[in-house]
């Protein structure tokens, strides 16, 4: 009987927990769109910069979308923020290539079709960069940029390979 209350005790809390995951992305959505419009992010923890930028790194094209937005006041504030910003988006570049790429420009493009790692495993490093090349490789799209962000990642690859 105890083990019965245990394992229902487990699968409720773990049922809500899914639940609190799945309400924060459109709550934390709503608390980026109000901050910028009002020009004050002091609504933002440090929980939720922690949150934006995994959801960047997953791909999330929602996220995605507020990359411009958070380049700029009132985020700029967050140092450590801006400063993973472009690693997020690099992180999700083999994600979803397509919209990381509609921010790629001249000024970031060494940033974000690089390989985000400070210090790589050697195996890190082989399965990004071989993720990364297929996802720039299948686009229909983009292609001009596609093609620059692949130069910058396989130069940057063949650079790590030969240190």
């Amino acid at each position: 009987m105890k083990g019965l209350i245990i394992l229902l005790l487990t699968l409720l809390s773990s049922s809500c927990s899914s639940e609190k995951v799945l309400s924060t992305a459109p709550y934390l959505s709503d608390k980026v769109r109000m901050a910028s419009e009002s020009n004050d992010s002091s609504t933002l923890s440090d929980d939720d910069y922690d949150q934006i930028t995994a959801y960047l790194s997953q791909g999330r094209w929602r996220w995605i979308a507020f990359y411009p937005i958070l380049k700029q006041s009132p985020f700029l504030g967050a140092t450590s923020f801006q400063e993973g910003l472009d690693i997020a988006m690099a992180y999700a570049l083999p994600e979803n290539p397509e919209m990381v790429l509609k921010f790629v420009n001249q000024s970031n493009v060494n940033k974000l079709c690089n390989m985000p790692f400070i210090e790589p495993t050697p195996d890190e490093r082989e399965r990004y960069f071989l993720q990364t090349r297929a996802a720039l490789n299948r686009l229909t799209t983009r292609k001009e940029w596609g093609e620059k962000c692949l130069a910058v990642l396989e130069n940057n690859y063949k650079t790590t390979q030969e240190k």
